[in-house]
């Protein structure tokens, strides 16, 4: 089992695949948005603060915002591929 891979990962493709419908082939933006996104995700999760408000407040389990780096890079290959396929619906 993968465990880089789980019920958020749908949601990563399924919002790409939306942002390529409406925003095509714009592929290097699509990338720098996931990257910069996984970048906030982390810093989050660094500082104690927004940390515990996220614990205490988010309604998604800490364990799926908190990746690991392997995680993380996983979660950009789905957002591009959601992106691609999104670009090319006609």
């Amino acid at each position: 089992m993968n465990h880089n891979l789980d019920l958020l990962s749908i949601g990563h493709f399924l919002l790409y695949l939306c942002l390529g419908y409406y925003i095509k082939h714009k592929y290097i933006f699509a990338l720098v948005l996931g990257i910069l996104w996984e970048i906030f995700e982390k810093i989050l999760v660094s500082n104690p603060y927004t940390l515990y408000l996220l614990k205490e407040y988010w309604f998604i389990p800490i364990e799926y915002i908190d990746d690991t780096f392997d995680h993380s890079v996983t979660d950009i290959i789905i957002n591009m591929i959601g992106y691609t396929i999104g670009s090319n619906i006609k």
